[in-house]
């Protein structure tokens, strides 16, 4: 299968040597691998390097997701792209062939990998990414479909109707399957597609995190300002209560689950102006 690869990065190692040698070992595809470096330091470049990649230097200071995304879709030719992002790894050698079975059907515009919580992951990570990406269906949203742009393939004529959002800081991978999905479009989640991906997150980068999300909410569904006790107290005390029946509840854990209610919360009510 023709599919080219576009991979992020910033500082991934020691998973981005884990990761391209995943890449390297995908059967039954061709194409090629783009590599975009935020100036790393950490010797992610130099592995990147040396595994033969084409390596692309992206300016930290003018970094946009939805500016990268759009500059490895205009610098590929396959029909079918690939965003792996240089911290997640394929657990098997044909993850790619099936992230792209299901956009053999034109009406599908993108398909999502599941993706695995590493060995080293804390309880909010574990929790979380178990959650979201399950066994046979992802997570529920509060709008719009999930999808996630770290382990995921694009349909390239579904892309030319429409391209990303180069604007937005975060969830431009939401923004712009609403507007596939308001086109007409599809969008598939593949868990037999299997990537080990997770990030054990202090509370503070769980609110920097979440914020970021409730601001992108805020612009992407014209949702305007959350309802504290609807969109914070509750979805927090749901979190709480899961946390619990599984045994994994805990000061720390309860520490940043309050902070991602405040997070989203607080960037509901700021919005985000571009």
């Amino acid at each position: 299968m023709n599919i080219d690869v576009v991979v992020r990065c910033r500082n991934e190692m020691p998973h981005c040597q884990r990761a391209l040698d995943a890449l390297s070992k995908q059967r039954g595809i061709r194409g090629r691998v783009l590599f975009y470096d935020c100036e790393s330091t950490d010797g992610s470049r130099e592995v990147a390097r040396r595994s033969g990649v084409e390596l692309i230097d992206v300016e930290p200071s003018t970094y946009m997701p939805g500016v990268v995304l759009n500059r490895g879709m205009d610098a590929t030719s396959a029909p079918l792209v690939a965003f792996i992002n240089a911290d997640v790894v394929a657990l098997d050698e044909d993850s790619l062939v099936r992230l792209a079975e299901p956009l053999r059907d034109a009406r599908v515009a993108a398909s999502f990998g599941r993706q695995l919580p590493r060995a080293d992951a804390d309880a909010c990570a574990k929790a979380d990414t178990e959650r979201a990406f399950g066994a046979t269906r992802p997570g529920r949203v509060r709008s719009g479909v999930f999808f996630s742009m770290a382990a995921s393939m694009v349909r390239r004529d579904w892309w030319s109707k429409g391209r990303f959002d180069e604007r937005i800081r975060y969830s431009e991978d939401v923004e712009w399957t609403r507007r596939m999905t308001l086109l007409g479009a599809s969008i598939e989640y593949v868990p037999r597609a299997r990537f080990e991906h997770s990030h054990n997150y202090d509370w503070r980068a769980h609110f920097r995190r979440r914020r970021g999300e409730g601001a992108a909410d805020s612009v992407i569904f014209d949702l305007g300002a959350a309802r504290v006790a609807r969109e914070g107290l509750v979805p927090l005390a749901s979190s709480l209560l899961r946390d619990a029946r599984a045994g994994r509840l805990s000061v720390d854990l309860a520490a940043k689950r309050a902070m991602q209610a405040a997070g989203y919360v607080w960037g509901r009510a700021k919005g985000f102006a571009p």
